[in-house]
């Protein structure tokens, strides 16, 4: 056997995959139920692009705080 390293390499993306597959399907699910139920659909999508960008927002600052530092307009305007 392997050591367990490269066994979380070897496993690694195909338990996500099937994560992203069960989330997908879950949503997929909720919105067919929502919508049945009377929901105005681009209600529920305001709601979905909201709850994403709350949950991604955090993780973004975290990880690119060293990348961008702070944003400079006159790199952006040419002179």
């Amino acid at each position: 056997m392997g050591s367990s390293s490269s066994m979380k390499m070897e496993w690694g993306p195909a338990v996500c995959m099937v994560l992203i597959e069960l989330f997908t399907t879950g949503q997929m699910l909720l919105t067919k139920v929502v919508v049945d139920a009377g929901l105005f659909v681009f209600a529920l999508l305001t709601y979905c692009f909201f709850l994403g960008t709350i949950l991604v927002l955090p993780l973004a600052i975290i990880l690119e705080r060293y990348i961008l530092p702070f944003f400079d307009t006159s790199r952006c305007i040419d002179t």
